[in-house]
């Protein structure tokens, strides 16, 4: 090789490299960039699926049995399909060349696609506790447990410590609606982020029915979407 060629031959291989690591900036530029729509994209969702459950939450509280499993349903439904286009979309433009390395890294995507829907959700409902009717909104989810307990039974319900205003109110509402259970708010505090938590009065068993057993309800669902898109 003459001189002349080994010096041509030097911009060539600096190019190359350039390159390999423009694409490489590139890989980890368009992913953070997708899980940034994606999560864009699913609190949007959140906020249209939560105007659905107030303006329906203000339905009197013997329709909010059956109105509560209907609203969560739309919301898993919801969030479930926008994460799904979106990943459509971002794997066809992105992930149709991706390599063992990268894989490992879709992987730990995948995971934050799927974390960051269920805190979308659940951040979703706790913000419930900022509209005027939440007092009917906690009625309705200690009503979808009240509904499957057996008749003439004792029960006592718990709330978190700042909605502990709403708790004799709730359980009125309750008491209204089942008139063959007796239930009485007790004011301890119960360690949720909203919801309640119903129990026997001599606490043989209890259930909670708080917003963090909601999101994990949809966990499953919302993976197996995210997954199969990817």
């Amino acid at each position: 090789m003459t001189q002349q060629t080994a010096r041509d031959a030097k911009p060539e291989a600096s190019k190359a490299a350039g390159d390999a690591r423009s694409s490489a900036g590139s890989i980890t530029y368009d992913e953070k960039k997708k899980l940034s729509e994606l999560q864009f994209i699913i609190l949007q969702k959140g906020d249209l699926a939560r105007e659905r459950i107030l303006t329906e939450a203000k339905a009197e509280a013997e329709k909010w049995t059956d109105e509560q499993t209907r609203q969560l349903n739309a919301m898993v439904a919801g969030i479930k399909a926008d994460a799904a286009k979106r990943a459509r979309e971002i794997a066809s433009r992105q992930m149709a060349e991706a390599e063992s390395a990268r894989d490992r890294d879709r992987l730990r995507l995948q995971s934050d696609l799927i974390r960051s829907a269920l805190l979308a959700f659940q951040d979703a409902l706790v913000d419930l506790a900022k509209r005027p009717d939440y007092d009917a909104i906690l009625t309705g989810v200690a009503a979808e447990v009240c509904e499957r307990f057996p008749k003439s039974q004792k029960v006592k319900m718990r709330l978190r410590a700042d909605d502990a205003p709403y708790g004799e109110a709730v359980a009125r509402a309750l008491k209204s609606r089942f008139p063959e259970l007796d239930i009485a708010f007790d004011a301890e505090a119960a360690p949720i982020i909203g919801g309640a938590v119903l129990y026997s009065e001599e606490e043989k068993w209890q259930v909670v029915a708080d917003w963090k057993s909601k999101a994990e309800e949809m966990a499953d669902d919302v993976a197996r979407a995210v997954l199969a898109e990817l």
